[in-house]
C-alpha cells in the first residue's frame, strides 16, 4: 500500500489531523470489506504501511471500537468484526428508536429553508440515476448522499449526543451495502422513500414522518437480512 505521507499526509502535521485521516482510511477499508472480517489489525504493520506513528493508529482504532467495527481480544490483538444478524437487528432497533424520537423535535426546529435544502439534496442525488446501469452506477456517491440525508434530519433535532450515536449506527448499513447485488434498483427505491420522508416532514406531520421513516427502514432490513441469509455473517 502507498504510505499516507505519499498521499499528502505528512508526519509533521498535527496528530489530531493524522488520527482523523488514519481513521477515515481504515474505516473505509472496513466498510467496503477490503479489510475482511476477522482480519488482524497489527499496529506495528499499520504504522509502517501508513508512514505514521503508533499513536494516531491507536486513536483511530479506539474510534472504530466505539462503532463496533473492530474488537480487541485480550493479549491477542485487534480484529475486524463480522456483521451478523444479531448485530444488524440491534442496529436497526436503535435506528428506529432514534428516528421515532427525533421526528417531533426535528419538525419543531424545521424551517422552510431546511426543507429547501433537503429537496436540493434529493435533486442532486437524482442525478446519480440518470443514464446509468448496474455497472456504471456510482454507488459510493449514493451511499455518501444517503448518509448525509439521514444525518441532516437527525441534526435538526438539536441534540448532539443523539447525532453522534446515530452516526455510529450507519457503519453497519454501509457494510451490508458492500455486498448488495441490487445496488441500483434498491437505491432507486430508497430515493423514492426519501422523497416521501421529506414530504412528511415538510407537512409537519409527525405520524406521517414516523411512518415514512419506518417503511424506509423496514425495506432496508429485508434487503440486508437477505444478504446475511445468502452469505452468512458479512
Amino acid at each position: 500500500s502507498i504510505a499516507l505521507r505519499k498521499q499528502g499526509i505528512m508526519p509533521a502535521r498535527p496528530r489530531a489531523n493524522l488520527s482523523e485521516q488514519v481513521y477515515e482510511r481504515l474505516r473505509t477499508q472496513i466498510l467496503e470489506r477490503r479489510l475482511t472480517p476477522e482480519t488482524k489489525l497489527d499496529i506495528n504493520a499499520l504504522s509502517a504501511e501508513l508512514g505514521v506513528s503508533r499513536m494516531p493508529i491507536l486513536e483511530a482504532l479506539t474510534r472504530l471500537k466505539h462503532e463496533r467495527l473492530v474488537v480487541s481480544k485480550n493479549r491477542v490483538g485487534t480484529y475486524v468484526l463480522p456483521l451478523d444478524r444479531t448485530t444488524l437487528m440491534e442496529t436497526f432497533e436503535a435506528r428506529r428508536m432514534i428516528e421515532d424520537w427525533i421526528a417531533p423535535r426535528t419538525i419543531m426546529h424545521l424551517r422552510d429553508s431546511d426543507v429547501l435544502d433537503l429537496r436540493a439534496l434529493l435533486e442532486r442525488a437524482a442525478q446519480l440515476f440518470v443514464d446509468v446501469t448496474d455497472e456504471t452506477f456510482d454507488y459510493r456517491a449514493y451511499v455518501e448522499y444517503d448518509t448525509e440525508f439521514h444525518l441532516t434530519l437527525v441534526r435538526l433535532c438539536g441534540n448532539s449526543a443523539v447525532v453522534n450515536f446515530y452516526t455510529s449506527l450507519n457503519s453497519h448499513m454501509q457494510i451490508a451495502r458492500a455486498y448488495s447485488l441490487r445496488a441500483l434498483s434498491r437505491s432507486r427505491d430508497g430515493h423514492g422513500e426519501h422523497e416521501r420522508i421529506v414530504d412528511a416532514f415538510a407537512a409537519r406531520d409527525v405520524d406521517q414522518a414516523r411512518e415514512a421513516q419506518r417503511l424506509h427502514l423496514e425495506s432496508s432490513i429485508h434487503g440486508v437480512l437477505a444478504l446475511i441469509d445468502q452469505y452468512g455473517a458479512l
